[in-house]
């Protein structure tokens, strides 16, 4: 244990001896009061005599925020102050620490029209904060002549968090947008939410980039971290989510798994992620929403970030194993205009398991590869109601090595872990592996249009994967393909697709408690996945990877989406609310005739791919949501939701495997897809403790999922289909200085190839049924400006689809357990994590399922690694 213990508590050490100067730059905050006045509120800040501060602010109809850039808080109850309900017509104040300089003040007003003056006086800053409507105060409140201080009694029933509570988050006033399209507070949305901050994402992107390892450890419902970051393996309860970049989407009916790794984190400001089918959004989100949201520019003035971060492997130091990330970001405000520019530039080193081997190269994000990513908005606020923004954002990522997966470490087969072999520079001229993907995207915001706020969005998304050279000529599982002429024998697959579209939503308030939301998706998607048959004489001889000719994986394909929508939303009481609405959505697709795969049809015939007659189909349909929320007590709120799902299934794999003479209206595998999806849960939120706990059921009378043959040929099965599960989180801060919590999911799910009854059911593969999963954490503030977090991810074993002849695998569980160190240190902050912390040698369960011909895929975890990372802005 000393290897672990000594640089973390010697990183503690000398960060809590450096960091001392450079509290002295800045100005304290000693205490915070609060006065009612006739009007509103007065926010009194103490400091030292002759101290300035420098404050920006900004504000919105109902929010005022001032940021203080060169101020500490310390208070004597703690790091923060936070007060629910202080005044009439004011919803909730906080001051809060941004980082080792920077102090944020922010106001929420109950309704529109808050208004703001800034007093600096000898000893004080002073916020004079007006509401635009105060009720007469009644005598049970505080009078005006009494603060309200740090240090005050809480009222009973209030949901004031305590002051000295150094852990303590902004949760009462956590807005998200993915759940009704319109802002909301968490606690009013009837379904199961979770949102992933930007502390979080910064805390597990410390080891690299893969958006899969983060979520799979922090949302309910989705599949554990997978080994190479693709979205296989990685459903949301059981079934695919839609995945979007502000709204963007980024899951087209074809992929290669790789959505979550289009962005870098040091893009992202939080992700949303929906559980359960919408029919708010569509296009496909029969598991759920996953909606990442990027870095908003500053509201005022200028600002620069920088963050260096290095990964070595000190047991691997000799064969390349140091990795490092630069990311830098300058956003700023002038007038009536902003700007944000982020840029990464990422390079990930060589990955080794427990036992010191080299992990084969994947095409993901975690080993042996380079990325860059540019993210750049402009926006411009055209009046006081009105406002249009420009976002780019262009990810590129070259998984190019001199290494490759060992066939000859899988002879003979038999589920076992696959060893790197080293193979030199290959010459690959165009087709370097590598994936781009460019989101282009143009809002537009008007507040005020016959009482109205109206959005439009349009968007362009281009994607162009190709992926390292698969050689099947030395697997032995494949030994009688290498007589096939038609078949591609050393290859490269290839991904073309191309998404754009628009969006449309206005949201009506009717009354006072009762709203409309309405409006209408378009998009329009083109798809093409290709077999690159590589020439293998060229290949052997000299290492050159030339084209000789194309086979279709799927041909090229169009599909438009069309949907419109209503959404009522009805606060009843203060209590009660209820949620719901309708959509219809139209989906065409064509296609062009076309050869289908190689693989198709069998592997031992002589023939080529067989031709298929094209043409077009239309299906349609409506979906229907329902929801209330009921808010028992102050500290406790129930749910209950229905919600429905459409989409049609992968078109790709169903128009890639047909027989000839087959065509499109006949091809059961287009069917689409309708899905039910049943929720009840709870939430509490007490001063010390966080709770909720959902369950659900989704049903499906044609549901779609995977399955592996023998062979390892991936299927896909359309039959009658039930998932159901529980998810449970808690946080609770028992101690000053402490906190700890988990998150659980358990799903499962079965399915009815036989359509005949009840009876006939049978569980669903382990490749859409994740199994059960907990990740558990301990956290603590062991000095001011030092945190550290000890966490550990349990994932469970399942062997019900193996036992049931569905799978040719069993899940084996495991535990992964990482550490993280934050401490403040001089104008920024240095991090430090140890992934893997006890060395554990592991399969995760993207490698488990690879089986047969894709056994050459099962690739072990990685072992014990290390990351540093100091990053400050200015």
């Amino acid at each position: 244990m000393q290897n672990w213990l000594f640089p973390c508590g010697a990183l503690g050490v000398a960060a809590v001896l450096i960091a001392q100067p450079a509290q002295a730059q800045t100005v304290s905050i000693s205490a915070v009061e609060l006065l009612q006045t006739e009007t509103g509120l007065s926010i009194v800040l103490t400091v030292p005599d002759g101290e300035n501060l420098e404050v920006s602010t900004s504000s919105t109809e109902s929010t005022f925020t001032a940021d203080i850039s060169n101020a500490q808080l310390n208070l004597p109850g703690g790091e923060i102050f936070e007060q629910a309900n202080p005044a009439p017509g004011i919803r909730a104040v906080s001051v809060i620490p941004l980082d080792v300089s920077r102090v944020r003040v922010t106001v929420v007003g109950e309704t529109d029209g808050l208004t703001s003056v800034v007093q600096q006086e000898a000893q004080q800053l002073v916020f004079q904060v007006e509401a635009p409507t105060v009720l007469e105060t009644p005598a049970t409140e505080t009078p005006d002549d009494v603060p309200v201080t740090e240090d005050s009694p809480e009222e009973p029933g209030t949901e004031e968090p305590s002051a000295d509570v150094p852990f303590e988050e902004d949760d009462d006033l956590e807005i998200i947008v993915t759940a009704t399209r319109t802002e909301e507070e968490t606690e009013d949305v009837p379904r199961s939410v979770t949102v992933v901050k930007r502390e979080d994402i910064e805390r597990e992107g410390l080891a690299g980039g893969d958006l899969t390892s983060t979520l799979g450890k922090l949302v309910p419902g989705l599949g554990p971290p997978t080994s190479d970051g693709r979205t296989r393996v990685f459903d949301l309860r059981g079934r695919p989510a839609q995945i979007l970049i502000d709204g963007i989407p980024q899951t087209g009916n074809a992929s290669f798994g790789t959505e979550l790794s289009a962005i870098d984190p040091s893009s992202i400001e939080r992700v949303e992620v929906v559980r359960g089918p919408t029919a708010i959004f569509g296009d496909g989100a029969t598991g759920g929403v996953i909606n990442i949201i990027t870095r908003t520019p500053t509201e005022e003035g200028q600002q620069v970030r920088l963050g260096l971060t290095l990964r070595p492997d000190f047991d691997n130091l000799s064969e390349g194993g140091v990795g490092f990330k630069v990311d830098t970001g300058i956003t700023g405000k002038e007038g009536k205009f902003d700007f944000l520019l982020n840029a990464a530039f990422d390079v990930n080193d060589p990955s080794f398991d427990a036992e010191g081997d080299r992990i084969p190269p994947t095409d993901g994000l975690n080993n042996d590869n380079r990325a860059i990513n540019v993210l750049a908005k402009a926006g411009f606020d055209i009046s006081e109601n009105q406002r249009v923004q420009f976002t780019y954002s262009f990810f590129n990522n070259v998984f190019a090595t001199d290494f490759t997966a060992d066939t000859a470490s899988i002879i003979p087969p038999g589920n076992q872990e696959v060893d790197a072999l080293e193979v030199g520079e290959i010459r690959f001229g165009d087709n370097e592996p590598s994936q781009t993907v460019q989101n282009f995207n143009i809002t537009y915001r008007h507040q005020d249009v016959f009482d109205s706020e109206v959005n439009v969005q349009a968007f362009l998304r281009t994607t162009d994967l190709t992926q390292n050279i698969t050689d099947i000529r030395q697997n032995p599982a494949l030994a009688p393909l290498l007589f096939n002429p038609f078949l591609p024998l050393v290859s490269q697959t290839q991904l073309d697709a191309l998404e754009l579209g628009g969006r449309l939503q206005v949201d009506t308030p009717i009354t006072e408690r009762l709203s409309l939301l309405w409006g209408a998706d378009v998009s329009y998607e083109e798809n093409e996945q290709l077999f690159l048959d590589i020439d293998p004489d060229a290949f052997d001889n000299d290492q050159e990877a030339n084209v000789f000719r194309e086979f279709n994986q799927s041909p090229l394909y169009r599909l438009r989406n069309a949907g419109t929508f209503a959404q009522l939303q009805w606060n009843a009481t203060d209590k009660l609310a209820f949620s719901g609405g309708a959509r219809y959505e139209n989906i065409r697709l064509s296609v062009d005739d076309y050869t289908v795969s190689p693989f198709a049809g069998g592997f031992f015939g002589f023939f080529p791919p067989a031709q298929v007659e094209g043409g077009s189909v239309t299906v349609d349909d409506f979906v229907f949501n329902a929801g209330i929320v009921y808010k028992a007590t102050d500290q406790i709120s129930l749910y209950g939701n229905f919600a429905q799902g459409f989409s049609i299934p992968s078109v790709g794999i169903a128009l890639g495997l047909v027989a000839e003479g087959s065509t499109l209206e006949d091809n059961a595998q287009l069917e689409p897809q309708k899905v039910n999806n049943y929720e009840l849960g709870v939430r509490g939120n007490f001063d010390d403790l966080t709770l909720s706990l959902a369950g659900f059921l989704s049903t499906s009378s044609l549901g779609s999922t995977i399955q592996v043959d023998q062979t390892g040929i991936t299927s896909q099965v359309r039959a009658p289909q039930r998932n159901y599960g529980v998810e449970f989180t808690a946080d609770w801060q028992p101690v000053d200085r402490w906190r700890l919590g988990t998150i659980l999911s358990w799903n499962e799910g079965e399915n009815n190839p036989e359509d005949d009854g009840d009876d006939s059911f049978v569980p669903l593969s382990s490749i859409d049924i994740q199994p059960f999963k907990a990740t558990v954490y301990v956290e603590n503030e062991t000095l001011p400006g030092w945190r550290t977090r000890l966490q550990a991810v349990f994932v469970g074993g399942r062997d019900r689809a193996f036992d049931a002849g569905v799978d040719q695998f069993q899940v084996t569980g495991y535990t992964v357990v990482d550490l993280f160190s934050t401490v403040k240190l001089g104008p920024g902050k240095l991090q430090f994590g140890i992934k893997n912390l006890l060395d554990n040698q592991f399969l995760p369960v993207s490698s488990q399922e690879r089986t047969g011909i894709q056994e050459i895929r099962r690739f072990p975890g990685e072992g014990r690694t290390y990351s540093i990372r100091y990053s400050f802005e200015f």
